[in-house]
């Protein structure tokens, strides 16, 4: 049985940690705050932006703009995915890489081959393992400077396509929905999706392009690549808060749990302690009177 001297040293430890944890949890639920604030704002505007992409590559031919190029055989294709750089944040990064070993090997077989591009240290460090190639890396980002790295990630994502390095993108993240659920989300980003066309659509007649259809094109399809990529990072820094906040509140009350446990096994051994010593006191006292009555 441990000492009472370890007990106590086991206590103090596990408070520390404590204390460390609920800390994290405290400053992942202002910085998820922050985030969701930034996201949900920004989420209606990145889905009818998607809504019109989809619409003017629906009506377009695909020769007015390199971004609607779909080639008939694709060879290759680059999945972005989006990790954190830190740890501590439950499954939010080994969930979503399992998965993406899963897909690689179960839906890419059509391919010659995958490429990666990884935005997020853990994502990067996991899959410098392997076989496949890396077209990029990006870390660092934040619900602070995630803007700053948007226009850079779109232009090679949108270079890499345009130049024919890849021929279809898909686009991989942790999708918000609460700050106990996240949920992974694949997207086909490059070629832009089209609609599916429908009577309604049908009856809605051509679309009237001002000051005319390619500038229109340029404009809208040109950022397209830039809102999708924004809005990923977002939902995905969102999530990483969400999940670290949880994680760190779990890891709080199981140091909680194991604080009441060591207490109790504190409070038992100094009992039995304090039991034997008396059980030594009666005995001796008992030895000594005998040892006198016996004079």
């Amino acid at each position: 049985m441990a000492s009472l001297k370890q007990i106590s040293n086991k206590i103090s430890s596990v408070k520390g940690t404590r204390r460390i944890m609920s800390a994290m949890k405290l400053i992942a639920a202002v910085k998820l705050q922050k985030a969701q604030s930034i996201l949900m704002s920004y989420r209606p505007y990145s889905d009818s932006y998607l809504d019109i992409a989809k619409g003017l590559a629906n009506n377009s031919d695909e020769s007015l703009h390199p971004l609607l190029r779909n080639s008939e055989e694709k060879k290759s294709l680059n999945i972005v995915f989006m990790t954190s750089d830190r740890g501590l944040c439950g499954s939010f990064n080994s969930s979503l890489i399992r998965k993406i070993e899963t897909f690689i090997k179960t839906e890419t077989k059509g391919y010659e081959k995958v490429i990666i591009t990884s935005i997020g240290r853990k994502g990067r460090d996991h899959f410098k393992k392997s076989d496949l190639e890396q077209a990029g890396s990006h870390d660092g980002i934040t619900e602070r400077n995630y803007e700053n790295y948007t226009k850079n990630i779109a232009s090679e994502i949108a270079g890499n396509f345009v130049g024919g390095k890849t021929d279809e993108v898909m686009l991989v993240y942790n999708y918000f929905k609460s700050a106990l659920t996240q949920e992974m989300q694949m997207e086909k980003l490059l070629p832009i999706p089209r609609t599916q066309s429908s009577g309604e659509e049908e009856k809605q007649g051509e679309f009237i392009f001002e000051p005319n259809k390619n500038e229109v094109l340029k404009y809208v399809l040109s950022n397209y690549v830039e809102v999708r990529v924004q809005r990923a990072l977002l939902e995905s820094v969102t999530s990483e808060h969400g999940s670290r906040m949880t994680a760190m509140d779990n890891a709080t009350r199981n140091a909680d749990s194991v604080v009441r446990n060591l207490t109790l096994l504190f409070n038992k051994t100094r009992q039995a302690s304090i039991t034997t010593e008396l059980m030594d006191i009666v005995n001796g006292t008992e030895a000594l009177r005998k040892g006198g009555g016996m004079d």
